[in-house]
């Protein structure tokens, strides 16, 4: 059966690194920035900032849009990931607490940790959709806010 579902990611920068989750899989190791599918009735800000506490533990105020991006899993990995289809927005975020609360945690199936990555280091990294590291590089005035179809 093929889904299609709307997600949400939060961009969470601070002192120059980016917070990442851990995760592996049919590829290895992989970071995700957290985020994850939008539950019935919730906006797209309490999306961001629910995934975010469950699979890291930070809260965060959500805030403005920074980038969004369609990903079709039979263009990337049409073996394994034929049925999926998503399409993403993410949010920048700000952290509201110095540490995680773990209590809070509520990880995905194939997570094994977080991690704060600084931003310049990003460019060759396990960082999906690879195209997010170079934006995260990119002068903000003029990088793109739709990036297509990426992975």
């Amino acid at each position: 059966m093929s889904t299609v579902r709307a997600a949400t990611r939060g961009l969470v920068v601070s002192e120059g690194k980016l917070l990442v989750t851990v995760l592996h899989g049919t590829t290895g190791e992989y970071w995700l920035t957290p985020g994850g599918g939008q539950h019935f009735g919730e906006t797209k800000l309490e999306n961001a900032e629910r995934e975010v506490l469950e699979e890291t533990g930070y809260r965060v105020r959500v805030g403005d849009l920074a980038c969004g991006r369609d990903y079709v899993g039979a263009r990337h990995f049409p073996d394994w990931d034929s049925g999926f289809q998503q399409t993403e927005l993410f949010f920048w975020c700000d952290l509201l607490d110095d540490e995680p609360d773990p209590s809070a945690l509520e990880t995905d199936t194939n997570q094994t940790g977080v991690l704060w990555v600084p931003v310049v280091e990003l460019m060759g990294s396990p960082l999906y959709p690879r195209r997010l590291a170079m934006w995260l590089n990119e002068n903000p005035a003029t990088r793109p806010v739709w990036l297509g179809d990426i992975n």
